[in-house]
């Protein structure tokens, strides 16, 4: 019978994870030379070599990958279980991402919802599309609220809430208060995320096709820039419509009425293989329940707007 030990399975994640012996030493807390030996065991025990050594760096064999979700799974179950009789948790012990417009308008609030039904708070990491996947494919995150597409087939994705798309400008901006055309607004100069992040691609391949040329003055990957440069009159951006209801920035803009509407699905995502555990299942029924309470906020603003009754 093969003796598999947590700690083995411990030391196996964080190379993986960390692609680097001595980066996982640090994280947990072990000399390199305890963790090359905790992986030297493992490899003896199950038959396998689990990493490739290339320039420095490790990187997981087809039966490392393999292995990956297994172990992934065991290490969740077991802090589940030294986790079960204890009273009050004081950590997390599991991890969450999101894109950008999210960690902007919508993961503080979730955080204090769960924390008022929990007591504690899940590690949050809030990047760019990119990485967040990439995090995804490594295990390091649980699940993750993203708004761009995904093209690895091993992350699989679940719609979550849509979001329209909006263009705006300072208040009393020329061409705000009034319905224009495109013609007027390929006039204008934009403030833009960088190239590769989802808002833009969602620029690109929404509004831009609808513009004869688009005067892109500056590329921010900061949201807080990006709405502080259109204040300072740089520049129009395209954004989501929650800025508008955002309670410090929202009085700051107006939006422009064009002729056309623009949406976009934001959805879960996860490593198909990953060990989605009882807490981050709670933390995903909880953003569920979040997007139906936006939905219905989002119809009775649209029922006062247009003066409509149900």
């Amino acid at each position: 019978m093969i003796s598999v030990t947590i700690r083995q399975l411990q030391v196996f994640l964080a190379i993986a994870k960390s692609e680097n012996i001595g980066n996982a030493a640090e994280q947990l807390m072990m000399s390199k030379s305890a963790v090359s030996q905790a992986l030297a065991e493992l490899e003896t025990r199950l038959g396998v070599q689990l990493f490739d050594r290339s320039r420095g760096r490790i990187y997981l064999t087809a039966e490392g990958r393999r292995l990956m979700p297994q172990a992934d799974e065991m290490i969740s179950r077991a802090t589940g279980i030294s986790e079960l009789f204890k009273t009050e948790k004081k950590f997390s012990h599991f991890h969450v991402g999101c894109t950008r417009t999210i960690g902007t308008f919508m993961i503080a609030e979730l955080l204090r919802g769960f924390e008022d039904e929990k007591g504690w708070l899940p590690t949050a990491m809030i990047a760019n599309t990119h990485t967040i996947a990439e995090r995804l494919a490594r295990f390091e995150l649980d699940t993750a609220l993203i708004e761009g597409p995904v093209t690895d087939p091993d992350l699989v994705t679940e719609p979550w809430l849509e979001d329209e798309m909006i263009v705006i400008a300072p208040k009393e901006h020329p061409l705000t208060g009034r319905p224009i055309s495109y013609e007027e607004l390929a006039q204008a100069r934009w403030i833009l995320r960088e190239e590769g992040s989802s808002s833009r691609n969602f620029f690109d391949t929404q509004l831009r096709q609808k513009l004869t040329v688009a005067n892109v003055s500056a590329e921010l990957n900061s949201f807080d820039a990006i709405l502080r440069a259109v204040i300072q009159g740089l520049g129009l951006t395209y954004i989501s419509k929650r800025i508008l209801t955002d309670p410090f920035y929202g009085r700051f803009f107006s939006r422009i009425e064009l002729p056309d509407r623009f949406h976009r699905q934001l959805t879960f995502c996860h490593q198909r293989d990953k060990y989605l555990a009882d807490d981050v299942r709670d933390w995903m029924d909880l953003c569920r329940r979040y997007a139906a309470r936006q939905m219905r906020l989002e119809e009775e603003r649209t029922i006062r707007a247009y003066g409509l009754e149900r």
